[in-house]
């Protein structure tokens, strides 16, 4: 979105909730992660918090491209400059993470699949309320094809892995980019021509999630490798192989 219009404070705090539960998250992950305290993030209730987390974002990833279709003025080239600064730090987390840990590193993270749908999601809008049923069916897709494999090591993007497959974040088209379709039903149904149909009182605490939503992307690049240096620094004072 353009810096120089006016920002919707319920996205923005919406968003700004899902960072703080994101970071939160990933502090538990963390923990586990480093071996400071054993956390069974495989089972169910660990796995539906990191799904909502995760569903939260990229939900409101489809509500802001809609915003920012309704306010720029440069077309589909906006969105490609978007797509591109996203694609960069993407890469610039996949080789970070190849660096360290190394195992298991990020090949197609949640960044990663917010460069690609801002690329692609910009072709959807003229659909409108279709994007509902066009969203539930790659949703579907992506459920059906949990856990399909195959030997080239090409689709795990898509969401078919190869044997071997690991990595620390992982959020293929299918499901995800169902969920960003809904998300662009939801921005054009709740905030035509970019304007906000909600009214939602102002307060403190709204105004400072809706900070904490604005800057959520510095937020997300910063917070895991100040995390690691803390878990690092636990680690070595409680004697932690």
């Amino acid at each position: 979105m353009h810096d120089d219009v006016k920002r919707v404070t319920e996205v923005d705090a919406l968003r700004g909730i899902a960072i703080v539960l994101m970071v939160a998250y990933h502090i538990f992950f963390d923990l586990n992660y480093f071996g400071i305290v054993g956390i069974a993030l495989q089972e169910l209730p660990w796995v539906l918090f990191q799904r909502i987390v995760g569903s939260l974002f990229i939900l409101l990833v489809g509500v802001s491209l809609t915003l920012s279709e309704a306010r720029n003025k440069e077309g589909y080239p906006h969105h490609v400059k978007r797509a591109l600064m996203l694609g960069a730090i993407a890469l610039l987390i996949t080789v970070a993470t190849w660096i360290y840990p190394h195992q298991a590193f990020i090949k197609f993270g949640i960044i990663h699949l917010i460069a690609i749908s801002t690329l692609i999601a910009p072709f959807f809008f003229r659909f409108g309320r279709w994007n509902v049923l066009l969203g539930l069916a790659i949703i579907a897709a992506g459920l059906l094809t949990v856990g399909a494999q195959t030997d080239s090591p090409y689709f795990f993007w898509l969401g078919i892995t190869y044997p071997g497959y690991t990595a620390l974040d992982h959020y293929p088209l299918l499901p995800w980019f169902g969920i960003v379709l809904v998300g662009i039903y939801a921005g054009q149904v709740l905030f035509p021509a970019g304007k906000s149909t909600l009214h939602v009182p102002t307060s403190p605490l709204l105004s400072k999630l809706a900070f904490l939503g604005r800057h959520s992307l510095t937020i997300y690049l910063l917070h895991q490798p100040l995390l690691v240096i803390v878990m690092l620094v636990l680690k070595a004072l409680a004697g932690i192989p």
